[in-house]
């Protein structure tokens, strides 16, 4: 939609400014730098959102002085939780949607012998984008307009994004446009 992009996009370059800022490299003070600046530079209701998610995120990896698969998930599980939490009237079909299906997708996958990082990663994304598919079915304003929830689909594209980077694919994603 008009602003969507343009506020998740601020949002998240005030995430990254003050991830680069942390005091020190364990997972948990990064992760609560990445809430931080996420609260500060949030922009719109997405960005509010997203904001929230990077704060379940920070909660979940709370103490964590190394990443693993599983505890991506419980970042995620925590992520989904705190965005539902932050809004009294809670939309499905929205990007809240996407982040709830995304933490249930990693849940499952963290519970594997192979729960990698990426592996709950490509769970996690695999079913982002299953996720953005459904939303014009949960909520009508998206269906009559033809198109899919912009917030979720910003999710997708950050999530996918970080997968690749995992994958060392960054130079691909620098001419794909989002599916």
């Amino acid at each position: 939609d008009g602003d969507t992009g343009t506020n998740m996009m601020l949002t998240m370059r005030s995430t990254m400014d003050e991830a680069n800022k942390a005091k020190s490299g364990r997972v948990s003070a990064v992760a609560q730098a990445m809430s931080r600046g996420a609260l500060m530079g949030a922009r719109g209701n997405s960005g509010v959102i997203l904001s929230q998610i990077f704060r379940g995120m920070a909660k979940g990896l709370d103490d964590v002085e190394r990443f693993n698969g599983p505890y991506l998930s419980t970042a995620l599980q925590e992520a989904a939780i705190m965005a539902y939490r932050a809004l009294s009237r809670p939309v499905e079909g929205t990007m809240l949607t996407v982040i709830k299906d995304v933490a249930a997708a990693t849940r499952a996958a963290a519970a594997k012998d192979s729960a990698t990082v990426v592996a709950v990663l490509e769970a996690g994304v695999a079913e982002a984008r299953r996720s953005v598919a459904r939303t014009p079915a949960l909520l009508s304003v998206l269906r009559e307009a033809g198109v899919v929830d912009a917030g979720g689909q910003g999710l997708y594209v950050l999530l996918e994004g970080a997968l690749r980077f995992l994958r060392g694919e960054t130079r691909q994603m620098q001419y794909e446009r989002p599916r």
